[in-house]
C-alpha cells in the first residue's frame, strides 16, 4: 500500500461510516495525483458533468444546483415525499423519475413520452398515472401518482426555494489528518526504493 491508497481506502470507510449504502459512483468518486519532489500528495474529487454537485454539499453544506429532473420540468425545485419510491441505496428511484418524466410527457425525447390510449382501448386499472394539480385548486403544487381507484398519492412537491444541506461529510478534516501516523513508513521505503534504482 501507498500513502495515496492508504487515504483512498480510509476516506472509503468514512463514507460508509456517513452515507446509508453509498453507490459505488459515490465510493470511488475521489482520486489521487502520486507525490511529486515536492513531497505533496493530491486527493481531489471526479468531475463528472452529472452528479458532481452532491458531494460538494455534503461536504460544504448550502443549497443546491437544479437537477435535470427540475430543469427538464421547469418548476422550480422537485422535493420528494414520503411516498416517493427509493431504491436500496436511499435515493428517489430512476425508474420511477422515467415514469414521472413520460407521464408528465417532458422527457428530453418526445419518443419516451408515455403515448394516448388508442380510441377503444381502456387502459389498465391498476397503471399508475401522474400528473400535476391545477393552480388555484385544494391540492398543494406538486406531481402526484394515481392508481385505480385509490386518491391520489403526492410524490413530489415543488418548492421555489432551492433545498439547503448541512455539512455530514468530513473530508478535509479526516484527509489532513490522516497521513500523520503512515508517514514515515511510507518515506523510508520510498527512500530506499529511491536508492535501489537511483543511476550510478
Amino acid at each position: 500500500m501507498t500513502p495515496e491508497v492508504d487515504l483512498i481506502e480510509l476516506n472509503k470507510c468514512h463514507m460508509r461510516q456517513t452515507f446509508h449504502n453509498p453507490t459505488r459512483w459515490t465510493l470511488n468518486a475521489f482520486y489521487f495525483r502520486r507525490a511529486t519532489r515536492r513531497l505533496q500528495i493530491k486527493i481531489q474529487r471526479k468531475f463528472a458533468t452529472v452528479r458532481k454537485d452532491y458531494l460538494l454539499r455534503q461536504v460544504e453544506g448550502g443549497p443546491r444546483h437544479k437537477t435535470g429532473l427540475e430543469r427538464l420540468l421547469n418548476a422550480g425545485y422537485v422535493v420528494p415525499t414520503k411516498h416517493a419510491r427509493n431504491n436500496k441505496h436511499g435515493n428517489v428511484s430512476p425508474g420511477q423519475i422515467q415514469k414521472v418524466l413520460s407521464g408528465l410527457k417532458a422527457q428530453g425525447d418526445a419518443a419516451q413520452n408515455e403515448p394516448k390510449t388508442p380510441p377503444g382501448r381502456k387502459r389498465r386499472s391498476n397503471a399508475a398515472r401522474y400528473f400535476t394539480p391545477r393552480a388555484g385548486g385544494r391540492m398543494t403544487p406538486g406531481i402526484y401518482e394515481r392508481k385505480g381507484r385509490k386518491a391520489p398519492q403526492k410524490i413530489f412537491a415543488f418548492t421555489d426555494k432551492p433545498p439547503s444541506y448541512r455539512k455530514a461529510f468530513k473530508f478535509y478534516p479526516k484527509i489532513t489528518a490522516a497521513p500523520a501516523p503512515p508517514l514515515p513508513r511510507h518515506f523510508y521505503r520510498a527512500l530506499a526504493r529511491a536508492f535501489a534504482t537511483r543511476r550510478r
